[in-house]
């Protein structure tokens, strides 16, 4: 569970629906606040009450993993609980179907309660199990100053690359034709950047087509024009380009070994990542 030290005070009234037994009332019992809300100290009231909880569900999962469930599907679910919850979820149960139902309600959660590099491990987690992550990655265009730090690199993702490595290590058919439609009605610069790189890096003809239609649409902010053009002059450079065994290898075995490459959280991977793409780029021409 992870709680961010900001300000001010609890916020009154937040719930996440009404409680069926005694586990889903201690649910609403124990997330009646939203962590970016508190002050230092109410936080280490609030982490004291939270390590007691996540004990309780420990101890009686046959009570608490149904709570948990139906708590997260609520619509009106606490968004600190969203998160915190499906970490919790996904302590007691690991399955398929949770996995999913966590990812849903990850995808709704606040970022200001979750500490970003928390939240980039957790969706990164879920990614490399093969689940569908689009939705709770994409809510990270919603805070243009999300940044993950990996410290044992040394490390720093922005919000493009922690994009990036919330999707590549899955199928591209879960998240390619969803990252062409946002780019297209995407009004934040710093978002618009992140799906420049995202689609660049795809290596799709979809995506191509989404880069060359942004640098050319003259309602797009001038640098973020100039960055599509940039990325899409990448497919083309000759010094690039001149990676004679990307031929001994096929597209589907280039892609097979970057998705295998990005379930690494490193800058050696990074390195990789971006010396396997231009193999697919060559492999294109």
């Amino acid at each position: 569970m992870i709680l961010v030290a900001v300000v001010v005070q609890v916020l009154a009234g937040a719930s996440v629906g009404q409680p069926t037994d005694a586990a889903g009332a201690d649910i609403v019992a124990t997330y009646d606040f939203s962590p970016h809300l508190l002050t230092s100290e109410e936080i280490t009231q609030k982490s004291q009450l939270l390590d007691a909880f996540w004990k309780r569900a420990e101890a009686d999962p046959a009570s608490y993993v149904p709570a948990l469930r139906h708590a997260l599907r609520l619509p009106d679910s606490s968004p600190f609980f969203l998160y915190d919850g499906s970490m919790l979820l996904l302590r007691l149960s690991d399955t398929e179907p949770d996995r999913k139902s966590a990812l849903a309600a990850i995808a709704r959660c606040d970022l200001r309660d979750v500490q970003s590099t928390a939240y980039l491990r957790s969706v990164h987690r879920l990614a490399v199990a093969g689940e569908n992550t689009t939705a709770a990655a994409l809510h990270v265009l919603q805070d243009p100053e999300f940044q993950a730090f990996i410290p044992q690199h040394v490390l720093t993702l922005g919000q493009d690359y922690s994009l990036v490595y919330m999707l590549l290590p899955t199928d591209p058919k879960f998240w390619l034709q969803p990252a062409v439609e946002r780019l297209r009605t995407e009004k934040d610069a710093t978002a618009q950047r992140s799906l420049l790189l995202l689609l660049w890096y795809a290596q799709e003809s979809s995506g191509d087509a989404a880069l060359l239609g942004f640098a050319t649409d003259l309602s797009k902010p001038e640098e973020n024009r100039a960055y599509a053009e940039e990325l899409l002059s990448r497919n083309k450079d000759p010094r690039r380009l001149s990676m004679p065994t990307a031929m001994s290898q096929t597209d589907e075995v280039l892609r097979a070994e970057r998705r295998e490459t990005m379930r690494r959280l490193s800058d050696e991977a990074l390195i990789e990542l971006d010396r396997l793409t231009m193999k697919i780029a060559a492999k294109r021409r």
